[in-house]
């Protein structure tokens, strides 16, 4: 069924990665870091690219072409890194890799082509979105990690948490 997309969603964030065209509620987004330094620690899951020292803060920054399925990413200077809400990890936030953020657009500047969950992977996919026709694939950024990877995540960036307080403590 496709009309205006209503909710509570009041601006979409849209990027591209691997030649498609992503979106996110822009109320999930905390913030858009341009590609920074990130450290490389070992036995590092594979899904992360690094970490990130957001201020003092251990943010792992995962590789969403991999979490997705797709290949083919090529991260070059424009790359950005999308600083996520975490509802169930308060305090613990992620990153997301992108190839390349478009821009913000007001939530009634797209039409909703519907999505049946059923065709996505744990339902990270939650809706198709058109505008100009070119189609954005809204992405419910919760359901993109199973609950086992959400806890290796965690477990690793305490971990990369403690190497930073280590990294301060010496420094003073």
């Amino acid at each position: 069924m496709s009309g205006q997309v209503s909710g509570e969603m009041v601006g979409v964030i849209t990027f591209r990665l691997c030649g498609k065209s992503f979106g996110l509620p822009v109320g999930t987004v905390r913030e858009v870091v341009p590609i920074a330094w990130l450290d490389r620690p070992p036995h590092m899951p594979s899904m992360v690219q690094g970490i990130l020292n957001l201020g003092g803060q251990a943010v792992p920054v995962l590789l969403l072409d991999k979490l997705l399925g797709l290949d083919g990413a090529v991260y070059g200077l424009d790359a950005s890194i999308l600083i996520m809400r975490d509802d169930h990890e308060a305090g613990r936030p992620l990153g997301l890799l992108v190839e390349h953020v478009d821009g913000v657009r007001a939530v009634e500047d797209f039409t909703t082509m519907g999505f049946a969950d059923r065709h996505s992977f744990n339902g990270c996919l939650s809706d198709q979105l058109e505008r100009d026709g070119k189609v954005v694939s809204l992405l419910a950024w919760q359901k993109i990690l199973l609950v086992e990877e959400r806890e290796r995540v965690a477990d690793f960036q305490a971990l990369a948490q403690a190497r930073l307080a280590d990294l301060s403590t010496a420094e003073s």
